[in-house]
């Protein structure tokens, strides 16, 4: 998620003016303004102008920093993809699977739940830009990836030598769960937190349980 092309470098704000207390206080106001059009207005219904009328700025002082309404968008999703990336890779060991599991799809969904018109306005985009669904579909691999681990080391612990590729089970738990938080917290499904956690849980352990052959987590 850090790696950064030539090309994507160059929608960056010039080193020397991004670096001062000011420049970092008009990047943070640009993209608190992009974040509130985004949100109001859609990916499509977003313009510059938009930005600069919410920030209180000129188009000058928004060019100085970003090249276009999609180089701040990229600034923003970076930004969060940063806490996602970081519940990624960190340990996802607990006291039992059933508090592993809890605790990373709990931590997917409140992350999830802080950025939804984010996530809503990157998938937007993606849908135009390519850029943008190479960046959701590298974010989203760090997942599969890490789910697709535990589950091979599920099947091995338990002796068996065939079943569905591991990394398509892990797709298919990984897209539940962004699926179920769209639907929640962007297009407005009321759901519980508990409730919401208690389910993915329940679904996860009883595909695991199938794997494996025997009780990896005891559904209640």
């Amino acid at each position: 998620m850090g790696r950064m092309t030539a090309d994507e470098s160059a929608h960056q704000a010039p080193a020397d003016v991004a670096a001062t207390p000011r420049g970092a206080r008009t990047m943070a106001r640009l993209r608190a303004a992009a974040l509130e059009a985004f949100a109001e207005l859609g990916w499509q219904g977003t313009r510059v102008e938009d930005i600069v009328q919410r920030a209180g700025v000129s188009h000058g002082t928004f060019y100085t920093y970003y090249e276009n309404k999609a180089a701040v968008l990229d600034a923003l999703v970076r930004d969060s993809q940063a806490d996602f990336a970081h519940l990624a890779s960190d340990r996802w060991e607990a006291d039992d699977v059933r508090g592993a599991l809890e605790r990373v799809i709990g931590g997917f969904l409140d992350l999830y739940a802080r950025d939804a018109m984010l996530m809503r306005t990157w998938l937007q985009a993606a849908r135009e830009e390519k850029r943008f669904g190479a960046l959701y579909r590298e974010a989203r691999a760090l997942f599969v990836e890490r789910v697709a681990s535990n589950v091979s080391a599920v099947v091995t612990a338990s002796g068996r030598t065939s079943g569905p590729p591991a990394r398509t089970v892990a797709s298919t738990l990984v897209s539940m769960v962004e699926h179920f938080a769209y639907c929640w917290m962007v297009l407005g499904e009321s759901h519980e937190r508990a409730d919401a956690i208690a389910s993915l849980v329940l679904v996860w352990g009883a595909a695991l349980n199938a794997l494996a052959g025997f009780e990896v987590v005891e559904l209640e």
